[in-house]
């Protein structure tokens, strides 16, 4: 299936620790969630440790969606993992999100 909407969001911690414990909650958080996820419309989902950026402890999260109407439903299921997410760590992190419309891929 291919994409038509992906969003790309990365997420700034304080601490190296933070981090590594926000990658482990988030994934179990989603995999929690992973069938509600599917059924929204979510095509995939693709986590990264950003590295380029010297002084930096940011994770890199690209979504893939299969229209602009899978990314809307899967919006709800978000603020309840992030609410899940302050609930279990009480991490403090900063997000910033990016959307597109696919316009072209190439696959090598």
């Amino acid at each position: 299936m291919k994409s038509k909407l992906i969003s790309y969001i990365t997420s700034d911690f304080q601490s190296q620790s933070d981090m590594k414990i926000g990658e482990i909650e988030w994934e179990k958080i989603m995999n929690e969630r992973f069938d509600k996820f599917k059924k929204a419309g979510a095509v995939r989902q693709t986590v990264t440790q950003i590295w380029n950026k010297e002084g930096t402890l940011r994770l890199g999260h690209l979504w893939e969606y299969k229209d602009d109407k899978a990314f809307i439903a899967c919006q709800k299921l978000f603020k309840e993992a992030e609410s899940e997410f302050k609930k279990r760590t009480g991490i403090t992190w900063k997000v910033f999100s990016n959307r597109g419309v696919v316009l072209y891929e190439t696959i090598y």
